[in-house]
């Protein structure tokens, strides 16, 4: 039977902690910029028939990239089991992603391949996303992160050969606004450091909290100039009932180190970004006050599953993410018959969208070969793109601090954005 009619549509820092998405804050980014990329042309090339995936993913992490390469590999394998894609197995290119070069060398190793790479999977660095993004658009190899959330990735001009199966920090800040918006609070705070992370993560979460008769106001601090003390203070004289404090977890915690020396005024909740799930702050977290720390509540990317009936499959952080990334390469390869990343990319949202579930590859293809459209929603149940490449719906971890400093998980929410 005939395909399906092509749907031609629009089209990460190694974590510390087990929910602290890639998103390049301050406390790791290496510069006060971010790179502006070059305009780039995108090379005609065309496909070989035989799918091959490149890994840049950063091997050397025993927490988190073993497992996204693992997850990978077990995508492939079972994407070859069912017959393989183009009537060939699919084969996968490794390149550790290090970080003290920023990717490119792993970059430049998949380009010079002898094996011609038509898509990435990674990098998992939001610095190396925008560091090197432009060398692989410029190569007309698609990519797809399963960990890279900044804002800046937003509007990256990519020609349609980047995706994300991990959300912004847009849709962060839609998930924090949502838990802000809970309280029933009416006059809410946002402490942010004054950088090229924190500035617009504060703007997004200001936008989405700023309907309706709310008052927002925005407090930026740099740590380090001697007013942190001075800023703490004023959120508190401002008579804000909720704080949102956006930092990467050392700025962050010093922010709640200063808060903790005033009397707190009405605070009743402190709403906090997802790096702050640090193990390694978990030290000051635990010096706290412990009535400042019992009011302080954090927001992540749910990085696996908490449901230990259901856990995601494969196991580990964010592999289902990975796991993602390969099958929707595969299936989008498999829609339109060829391996030019300029074809195939561009159908890649769509099959996250409007037609019959699925959750494998071989069950996705099945569909596929039925002339059905399909949804494919993958391990974790809740995969949707939207046109831009970029997760238009995700589930996020809402999590509190023990006595001991550690992050615990307390509900799952979900939130939406375009």
């Amino acid at each position: 039977m005939s395909r399906p009619a092509l749907r031609i549509v629009g089209v990460a820092c190694v974590m510390a902690t087990l929910a602290v998405a890639c998103t390049g804050g301050s406390d790791s980014a290496p510069s006060s910029t971010v790179p502006t990329p070059a305009t780039t042309i995108t090379p005609q090339r065309s496909g070989d028939d035989q799918l091959t995936i490149g890994l840049l993913l950063p091997s050397s992490d025993p927490i988190m990239g073993q497992g996204l390469i693992e997850a990978s590999n077990i995508a492939v394998e079972r994407i070859n089991a069912a017959g393989g894609v183009l009537g060939r197995p699919v084969r996968i290119v490794e390149q550790d992603e290090g970080l003290s070069d920023g990717g490119a060398a792993g970059v430049a190793a998949l380009l010079a391949s002898d094996l011609q790479i038509d898509a990435v999977v990674g990098p998992t660095s939001s610095l190396t996303a925008l560091n090197e993004l432009d060398t692989l658009v410029s190569a007309g190899v698609m990519s797809c992160s399963p960990t890279a959330t900044a804002l800046a990735l937003d509007d990256f001009p990519d020609d349609e050969l980047f995706f994300r199966t991990a959300p912004s920090d847009s849709l962060q800040a839609q998930a924090i606004a949502d838990l802000a918006q809970r309280t029933g609070v009416q006059n809410i705070a946002i402490a942010h450091v004054d950088d090229v992370y924190g500035r617009p993560f504060a703007g997004a979460v200001s936008d989405a909290l700023s309907e309706g008769t709310r008052t927002v106001t925005t407090y930026p601090f740099v740590r380090g100039d001697g007013t942190l003390e001075d800023i703490a203070q004023a959120v508190v004289e401002s008579g804000a009932r909720v704080v949102v404090v956006l930092a990467g977890s050392d700025d962050g915690t010093a922010f709640l180190e200063a808060l903790t020396k005033t009397n707190f005024g009405s605070l009743i909740d402190v709403i906090v970004n997802d790096q702050f799930r640090n193990p390694a702050e978990a030290q000051r977290i635990e010096a706290l006050d412990p009535s400042l720390r019992d009011r302080v509540r954090g927001v992540a990317p749910q990085a696996q599953s908490t449901d230990k009936d259901r856990p995601f499959d494969p196991p580990g952080l964010f592999a289902a993410n990975a796991f993602d990334c390969v099958n929707l390469i595969a299936l989008a390869v498999d829609l339109v018959g060829t391996d030019d990343p300029s074809v195939f990319a561009t159908q890649i949202p769509a099959l996250t969208t409007r037609g019959r579930v699925c959750r494998s590859f071989d069950e996705c293809k099945r569909l596929l070969d039925e002339s059905l459209n399909i949804n494919y929603n993958g391990p974790d149940g809740i995969t949707e793109l939207l046109v831009v490449g970029r997760p238009a719906r995700a589930r996020f971890d809402v999590f509190a601090f023990d006595e001991t400093g550690r992050g615990v998980f307390e509900q799952s929410i979900v939130a939406s954005g375009s």
